[in-house]
């Protein structure tokens, strides 16, 4: 018996598997996107209730935080490329959610500081209210590579 690589183990995540259509993709994105944001709603609570940071600096440091992650979990669950367009889609997505951090802290701002809305409350409507441009921009942009 030989010890090391067997053809017959999968690995825990395929490289790539079989693209999902638009309804199955924008719902795996929700998902991914909802376990994102109950992580930064936590982290963001952690950090401004626990920590003492300002709002601002806490939604900042939650944001890069978990940008990786769901570039992840997007890249394998929600769009399934391959992972040789890592490369491609990693600066794409990264600039893609800098657009979206810019508005992200934009519209906590003026939620909270401006609206007076309670900062757990701001993070959740911004979420809702930038999920169709993040969804659009990571379909049609970040992770559409060409075979």
């Amino acid at each position: 018996m030989t010890v090391g690589y067997h053809r017959n183990v999968q690995p825990l995540l395929p490289r790539a598997s079989r693209p999902l259509g638009l309804p199955a993709r924008l719902g795996a994105f929700v998902l991914v996107g909802g376990l994102c944001l109950a992580l930064n709603i936590l982290a963001l609570w952690v950090l401004t209730s626990i920590v003492g940071l300002h709002y601002l600096a806490s939604t900042m440091i939650a944001f890069f935080a978990l940008t990786p992650l769901g570039f992840w979990l997007n890249k394998v669950l929600t769009f399934r490329t391959h992972r040789k367009y890592a490369r491609i889609e990693l600066p794409r997505y990264f600039l893609a959610m800098a657009t979206s951090f810019a508005a992200n802290l934009a519209l906590m701002y003026l939620l909270v500081t401006v609206l007076g809305v309670w900062y757990l409350m701001a993070s959740l409507i911004v979420a809702i209210a930038l999920v169709c441009f993040n969804f659009v921009t990571s379909d049609r942009w970040s992770f559409r590579v060409a075979p």
